[in-house]
This record gives C-alpha cells, sequence and structure tokens, in this order.
C-alpha cells in the first residue's frame, strides 16, 4: 500500500511539478494539491486525510505556519513536511514548533525528496543534515558570543 501525500502550495505550476516527480517514487502517491490551508481545510471535507503533507510556508489566505498549527491539533496524525525556500532560523523553528516533523528546500534533488519522506515514514522525523548543521553552528557561536 503506497503513503498517501497532500501537496499544499499556491504555486499550481510547483505543485503539479512535484505531483509529477513523486508519481515516480514506488511508495508514495498525491491525493490531492490545495493553493493554501484553507483550501486544504475545504478539501478534506470530501477526500481522505492524507499520511503526509509537503507544505509551502508562504501562501495567501492562510499560510504554511497557520495550516501547521492547525493540523497538529485537528489532525496530529499527519506528518508535515514542509518544503520552502525560506532557510532562516525562525521559519525552522517556527515550524517545528507547529508540528512539522521534517524541512526540506525547494532547490532539493527528486532523490533527497524521496529519501526525505522514506526516513519521514521510517523514523517519524527528517531535517538534511546541511541544514541542522548550518543552524548548529549560528547557536553555537552565538553561545560563545555570551561567555
Amino acid at each position: 500500500m503506497k503513503h498517501t501525500i497532500a501537496i499544499i502550495d499556491d504555486h499550481i505550476l510547483i505543485a503539479n511539478a512535484l505531483k509529477g516527480i513523486i508519481s515516480n517514487f514506488p511508495q508514495f502517491e498525491v491525493i490531492h494539491i490545495s493553493e493554501n490551508g484553507k483550501d486544504f481545510q475545504e478539501k478534506l471535507k470530501v477526500k481522505p486525510v492524507p499520511d503526509i503533507v509537503l507544505l509551502d510556508i508562504s501562501m495567501p489566505i492562510m499560510d504554511g505556519f497557520t495550516t501547521a498549527l492547525w493540523l497538529k491539533e485537528t489532525h496530529p496524525e499527519v506528518l508535515i513536511m514542509v518544503l520552502s525556500m525560506q532557510d532562516d532560523e525562525l521559519s525552522l523553528v517556527k515550524m517545528i514548533k507547529n508540528g512539522a516533523k521534517g524541512y526540506m528546500l525547494k532547490n532539493a534533488q527528486p532523490t533527497e525528496l524521496e529519501r526525505g519522506l522514506s526516513l519521514l515514514i521510517e523514523k517519524g522525523f527528517f531535517f538534511p543534515i546541511g541544514l541542522l548543521q548550518r543552524y548548529l553552528c549560528q547557536f553555537v557561536r552565538i553561545q560563545l558570543m555570551q561567555i
């Protein structure tokens, strides 16, 4: 049985391209695409709840921060993988606080996306090493400056 994915991204061309890429991953299938969190909420009234949500942050009407928090409160079983161009520490921390279990940048290779989705299912979380190392280095620098 394939793991189901919903894509929430206001850039329809990107969302459809992602759907096409994911269709090549044998253990995953995209069951619906939404333009924002509000659109996703409406679709869930008639469509099944996915195993994974691939969630952009910057969207009109209902952004990724609000959508993640809503999912955390109403569907805590859904694994949220942020897929965004925002690579700042504040966005990463806020999304984790709001329930995200994974975070990838949109410039990732398709193989990294497949690996990330697989590890998200297998381990319950996925954060690329490079992203974590960069934030850990920033954290250490800040701590050292305070000594």
